[in-house]
């Protein structure tokens, strides 16, 4: 997880492959992005002149994979397969 000074808290860590935003007071879901894969890396910051972006790594990984293998195998079809691999997603905040 990541906060912002502006009151905002970026997560991923779900295997529903997206980054999600919230308020960091209330909890409640502000924005959520889709991305190709599970979101395991924490997000981070940096600001080019003047205007400040988000940055995430989406990637599953072997380990993440076969947490989910075994979740399947416990409850099948609840789990949809999560592609593995990984890109770099940025968002620029208003």
């Amino acid at each position: 997880m990541m906060t912002t000074a502006g009151g905002l808290v970026f997560t991923g860590g779900t295997n529903d492959r997206k980054i999600h935003a919230f308020d960091a007071v209330k909890g409640t879901l502000l924005w959520e992005s889709p991305t190709p894969s599970g979101i395991l890396a924490p997000p981070t910051t940096f600001q080019v002149d003047g205007k400040q972006y988000i940055a995430v790594v989406s990637g599953w990984g072997g380990d993440s994979a076969g947490m989910q293998s075994t979740l399947n195998q416990a409850f099948p079809g609840q789990y949809p397969a999560v592609p593995e691999g990984g890109s770099i997603w940025v968002y620029a905040l208003d």
